[in-house]
């Protein structure tokens, strides 16, 4: 049968494979996987908007590479996802270098060595040279070059690997009024994707301990299970840790029950979820040698819900069952095995149950409120939600009275909870460039406690009422300290 050469036409094919859909942070964590599949055990991210024409750079001081490895790497589809790996590999298809650098740039330079004593060897993919001569070739950089590149950057291993990015198209954005100032911006982005990434390695947490950087600060990592508390702080509680069997692989999974918010401070609740948000971080949070893949969610296991938000499960697998997860190019998205699927419900619905329990217990507590003044109501009949006043939380009572209310005050009550404009509410929680809080001005705060005691409402009963509030973000010492200035005046 005869065949006819149809290779791809290098400008379209590029388009294309610059549309993958990477994120800037995705792309950079991509790379990153290939600096600790080296070895490194610290990797810096350098990022310059230089006037303008920015530049960004992921440095690492791992095993490096001789000039023909390089070669290998810098080529589309070098390894076969279906090759062996070592169980520390986090690449996966051979294409994650230059599908998550060319979604970024167009000018993507790669210099290693893995010697100290050896020579900077470099290479660089052109995609305006290669679109505009449809020659897939590389540009070799002389040694000079790359010192030049290595110096610019600031490259300081003695050996290792820099992936260079310049003429970052994708990166800017042109509707924006500031672009040096979005740029920045998306730079933050990648340091906190990269603090919940790469948290195991940044903490050492079961794999080998690697240092993170973006332009010499030091990259935190979460703590999304709450195992790491600070000091007095109650940690989250191990439910369960077992070994799931799926074909011939071994997947653990361990379960985890998150202290309630309102015991945890402002810090330790955004050390645990972006923002603090317990309730989009529920979920099942899946890792490939360490490194998390899925975050968040329940992948239709069970809803996501309020009562549930202090429910996590972690699910690892190893890099040699790839084939069971539907792993995607970018890594970014898992499909649950069947048979999994099955075995993981138990798990979740246990875990949900008990962030439930937690939840009708401390609706059920009396006085000296441990709860915060609003209540949610569900309503299994309609399947509807609503959020009511608390009649008998003590500062209400405190307030209007611990008899019955009057028409009025009762009327009063119910106006503003069916009032509550939750569309407006939820169109502002759908919007990126609006947060949505409460007040942490200090001032108010304490003219708000001034007129509470001038109430006659008791210190204790607003020092509970408030720690225990999320919304406020103050421990109970805290406002004990503040209640303690308005009582000696030093507030006015």
């Amino acid at each position: 049968m005869d065949r006819i050469p149809l290779a791809p036409e290098a400008g379209p094919f590029l388009d294309s494979l610059r549309s993958i859909g990477y994120s800037l942070d995705s792309a950079v964590a991509d790379v990153i996987d290939n600096s600790i599949s080296a070895g490194a055990s610290q990797i810096d991210i350098f990022a310059d908007w230089g006037n303008g024409s920015p530049r960004l750079a992921i440095k690492d001081d791992g095993k490096g590479m001789s000039p023909g490895e390089l070669a290998d790497a810098m080529r589309l589809g070098g390894l076969s996802s279906k090759a062996t790996r070592s169980k520390t590999d986090l690449g996966r298809f051979g294409l994650g270098l230059k599908t998550a650098s060319f979604s970024q740039c167009k000018n993507l330079s790669v210099i290693s060595r893995n010697h100290p004593g050896t020579e900077w060897y470099g290479l660089r993919w052109n995609l305006s040279l290669v679109e505009k001569e449809n020659i897939w070739a590389v540009e070799v950089l002389p040694e000079d070059h790359c010192k030049q590149i290595l110096e610019e950057i600031d490259y300081l291993f003695e050996a290792g690997t820099a992936v260079v990015w310049d003429d970052l198209d994708r990166v800017m954005d042109s509707t924006s009024v500031n672009a040096q100032t979005f740029f920045e911006k998306r730079i933050v982005e990648v340091k906190e994707h990269l603090g919940l990434t790469f948290h195991r390695f940044v903490s050492g947490d079961e794999v080998k301990r690697v240092k993170m950087s973006v332009n010499d600060n030091a990259v935190s990592p979460m703590d999304p299970f709450g195992v790491r508390p600070p000091q007095e702080a109650p940690a989250s509680t191990l439910l369960s840790d077992e070994q799931l069997r799926v074909s011939n692989h071994r997947i653990r999974v361990r379960s985890y029950l998150l202290p309630h918010p309102s015991k945890l401070s402002h810090s330790h609740l955004n050390s645990i979820s972006k923002n603090g948000d317990y309730h989009s971080g529920q979920g099942l949070y899946v890792y490939r040698a360490g490194r998390l893949i899925l975050h968040g969610g329940w992948q239709r296991l069970i809803k996501t819900s309020e009562a549930n938000k202090l429910a996590r499960v972690q699910v690892d697998f190893d890099n040699d069952s790839d084939e069971l997860w539907s792993l995607d190019v970018k890594k970014s998205r898992v499909e649950l095995p069947a048979t999994l699927r099955d075995q993981l419900k138990r798990v979740v619905r246990n875990v949900c149950q008990k962030s439930n329990s937690t939840f009708t217990k401390r609706a059920r507590m009396p006085s000296l409120d441990l709860h915060p003044i609003w209540e949610r109501v569900y309503d299994r009949d309609r399947n509807q939600i609503r959020y009511r006043i608390d009649r008998h939380h003590s500062l209400v009572k405190g307030l209007l009275g611990k008899s019955a209310r009057t028409p009025a005050e009762a009327a009063l009550l119910s106006l503003i909870e069916e009032s509550l404009p939750v569309e407006l509410i939820k169109n502002d929680l759908s919007s990126d460039d609006i947060k949505v809080g409460h007040s942490d001005d200090e001032a108010e705060l304490q003219e708000m406690v001034a007129s509470l005691l001038n109430a006659g409402i008791d210190d204790e009963i607003i020092a509970n009422s408030i720690a225990s509030d999320s919304n406020f973000g103050f421990s109970y010492e805290a406002i004990k300290k503040l209640i303690g200035r308005v009582e000696s005046g030093e507030h006015e």
